[in-house]
């Protein structure tokens, strides 16, 4: 049963006139709709009273003629009988793809129109031109040059190997799409170089709001899959616990879901729109910490399916990588488990960026008041300098044998790690050797 009341999508006409195409565009690059022909605007139906036939006709010349681009796939007609009358039925789909206008009027204020409520709003020229490049295809980082074409990649081999990706060094690049089609390297290349210009930033601040700056950190310079896991690190250091006695057993709360602020990060990394050369940012708060990446939702993707978990990948080379890294499990699940513990609430869309918000537990919060406090430091500034001094005394020493000079398990002693500014490791888990860097 239909609704006849004039809304957002659904228009009334009594008749067929002029102003269908102008209806037609502005539900087009709205929300979609309904037209109906024969009922009036006081919602009697009338029916069409005219051959509705040559009607039906005319309809189809508007569709097919007067809107461009083409709109026939998202725009059909059919015919009704409601109390007795023929009326002729629009349904009107939206297109996230593209922006629609009169064809006689062009990209103009006379051509492009959005639904406003009820009725049909003309878009500013401002408005035109914003609305138009979003519909642009994106530069897909597979297509823009890398600035340094001096690059290895023995990182990301390494790492490959170790999550048991063979590989044939022949067909390596092209394999993972490192290139562009002139031969150079690319922005995935860039992002996984041994030693690039990438880095991943976390600055944080005392309070709720950005007028106490007290730390700036830069995980990066080199391949991103040592930003990452650093970062990930930096994040189970932020995550203090509090124990709770819930008889018979007690219980520890964590500050956050680190699961949930995993995959809000690894989003960010993997749709962040890095041919604006921008890296997602990671703000942390004194009771919360937000991520925030470049790019809007990928377009022909809708809010509602985003929150679905509908994957429509902004970087399919570099998530590839990073689902062979193990970084991601399986597309279309991050969203749904941020959603699950956070709602839709901690997402926010701004006029260029995505921003994730996750918030601290109070109760954890009232324990430990100054979560801002640079824990990481704390905990690992001692041990730190001892496995520096361990390392130059012998650079190919196993962790499990730092671990026992420290007393510390061996996955602590891999977050020092990870967390140093100053170690890396060079060369393969069995035959590399650990470097320290002044």
């Amino acid at each position: 049963m239909y609704n006849f009341d004039e809304t957002h999508n659904v228009e009334l006409k009594e008749i067929l006139n002029d102003t269908l195409p102008k209806e037609l565009v502005a539900f087009l690059n709205t929300d979609g709709g309904t037209i109906f022909i024969g009922i009036t605007k006081a919602k009697k139906i009338v029916g069409v009273k005219t051959d509705i036939d040559e009607v039906q006709r005319k309809v189809s010349d508007v569709i097919n003629d007067a809107i461009s681009p083409r709109c026939r796939e998202f725009v059909h007609q059919h015919v009704e009988v409601l109390e007795g009358k023929q009326v002729i039925v629009i349904d009107v789909k939206r297109d996230q793809t593209n922006l629609y206008y009169i064809k006689k009027y062009g990209l103009s204020e006379r051509g492009v129109y959005v639904r406003d409520g009820s009725v049909c709003r003309p878009l500013t020229t401002e408005e035109i031109k914003k609305r138009y490049e979003n519909t642009l295809p994106e530069r897909q980082m597979v297509e823009c040059e890398s600035h340094l074409q001096n690059l290895s990649f023995d990182i990301l081999k390494t790492s490959l190997r170790e999550h048991g990706i063979s590989y044939n060094d022949a067909t390596f690049f092209d394999n993972y799409r490192l290139l562009t089609k002139d031969g150079k390297y690319n922005l995935v290349a860039d992002l996984f170089a041994d030693e690039n210009d990438i880095s991943i930033k976390i600055v944080r601040f005392s309070g709720t709001d950005k007028a106490d700056l007290i730390e700036r950190t830069e995980y990066g310079y080199k391949s991103i899959i040592l930003a990452i896991r650093r970062t990930m690190d930096r994040f189970e250091a932020l995550n203090v616990t509090k124990s709770v006695v819930l008889s018979p057993q007690r219980v520890d709360k964590k500050l956050f879901d680190i699961n949930a602020l995993r995959e809000a990060f690894i989003n960010a990394i993997a749709h962040t729109r890095w041919t604006d050369f921008n890296s997602p940012q990671i703000q942390v708060f004194s009771n919360r910490i937000e991520i925030i990446s470049t790019g809007k939702v990928v377009n022909g993707l809708s809010k509602a399916d985003f929150f679905k978990g509908i994957s429509k990948q902004r970087n399919p080379e570099l998530m590839r990588i990073l689902h062979d890294l193990e970084f991601v499990e399986q597309t279309g699940l991050g969203v749904p488990r941020i959603v699950n513990k956070y709602g839709e609430g901690a997402f926010e869309f701004l006029d260029d960026f995505v921003k994730v918000t996750i918030p601290f537990d109070e109760e954890v919060m009232a324990f430990v008041p100054n979560v801002t406090k640079d824990v990481t430091k704390d905990v690992t500034k001692t041990d730190e300098q001892i496995i520096i001094e361990l390392i130059k005394e012998n650079p190919t020493i196993t962790i499990s044998e730092m671990a026992k000079v420290i007393n510390k398990s061996t996955r602590t002693v891999q977050r020092i790690i990870n967390a140093s500014k100053c170690i890396t490791r060079v060369g393969s888990k069995y035959n590399g050797y650990w470097k320290v860097s002044e």
